[in-house]
């Protein structure tokens, strides 16, 4: 039960942490937390440290992986979306 209450605040807390780095203009900070999720996970698969019973586990380390990947491009996209307004904005003000 302690477990829960200190891994959900801490999975919170990094899932934030990672879409404001997303949110950002260099691209590269937001592929941080994706890069390091791949790298530690195909260790732990390759020195067999990970306990896989079955397909089922190998489907929530992807699901996990494709969370961060999915909010990464949902970070450039909105990044895209705001600097689209802001230069739909000024021609607007140019037209004038």
């Amino acid at each position: 039960m302690l477990g829960y209450v200190i891994a959900i605040p801490i999975t919170i807390l990094v899932l934030t942490l990672h879409h404001e780095l997303s949110t950002r203009e260099r691209a590269w900070p937001g592929g941080i937390f994706p890069a390091i999720y791949f790298i530690v996970f195909g260790y732990l698969l390759i020195t067999k440290d990970l306990d896989i019973n079955s397909s089922r586990d190998i489907f929530f380390y992807i699901l996990g992986f494709g969370v961060f990947v999915g909010i990464w491009i949902d970070g450039r996209n909105s990044l895209k979306r705001k600097i689209k307004k802001e230069l739909d904005k000024m021609k607007s003000y140019d037209m004038k």
